[in-house]
């Protein structure tokens, strides 16, 4: 018997499991200001991917136990393969996170223009937001599983998905922006420089990019 509501009935819940990987992703996201503010002051950013690589272990560590529930659940309000993809993509974010703080490590820009400095820096904090509320959309997830999928949570779950989709077009929209005016530079800034800056830039894209793909698995679950 206690065999059998182990199965039907386990001990941490997969989406406990998907919420706390979720607070990961946001320790990892809020560390992206700090980043950036460092690295144009011309200090070093290393440490940023010691701490980031603590959070990939215990993201990981998160992820077995996850694998293991599946394999003894016999039901679920949702897929083994649907909880499997929000937690790769909340992941391949911690990973992408840890990424850009390397990257930072291989170069240093000198004279980069106030504006671009500025640009980038607001990029970052449209990052954090998307993070944010990725981890809105997990937590919400939790609440419509156990509200039985009410109407009304349901709606705040389509809301979330919504504002990550308006912002992550904004995200995409200031990259884009970021990386031409970057290009103009080509004959007063170094051509090393600007390709540097411009793939950083990407990778916070990348990012948001990760960010909405858990939202949008998360509405996928709710909507089935």
């Amino acid at each position: 018997m206690k065999r059998f509501l182990e199965r039907m009935f386990p001990e941490t819940s997969p989406t406990t499991l998907l919420e706390h990987h979720a607070e990961l992703c946001m320790k990892s996201g809020n560390l992206i200001k700090k980043i950036l503010d460092d690295y144009f002051n011309g200090e070093d950013v290393l440490r940023y991917s010691e701490e980031i690589d603590k959070y990939e272990t215990e993201a990981d560590k998160i992820k077995t136990h996850l694998r293991e529930i599946y394999t003894k659940l016999r039901w679920s309000y949702f897929d083994r393969i649907d909880a499997l993809e929000i937690i790769h993509n909340q992941d391949a974010l911690i990973d992408a996170v840890d990424d850009f703080v390397k990257l930072l490590t291989m170069n240093t820009v000198e004279d980069c223009p106030g504006e671009i400095v500025g640009e980038i820096k607001s990029l970052g904090e449209m990052v954090i937001d998307a993070i944010q509320m990725m981890k809105a959309s997990v937590e919400e997830l939790k609440v419509v599983v156990e509200s039985d999928f009410s109407p009304q949570e349901v709606r705040k779950e389509d809301n979330i998905t919504f504002d990550v989709e308006k912002d992550e077009s904004r995200t995409d929209s200031i990259g884009i922006s970021i990386g031409k005016k970057l290009f103009k530079l080509k004959n007063s800034l170094n051509a090393v420089d600007i390709i540097f800056l411009n793939n950083i830039v990407i990778l916070l894209m990348r990012i948001a990019d990760r960010a909405e793909n858990v939202v949008e698995r998360i509405r996928m679950i709710i909507r089935s």
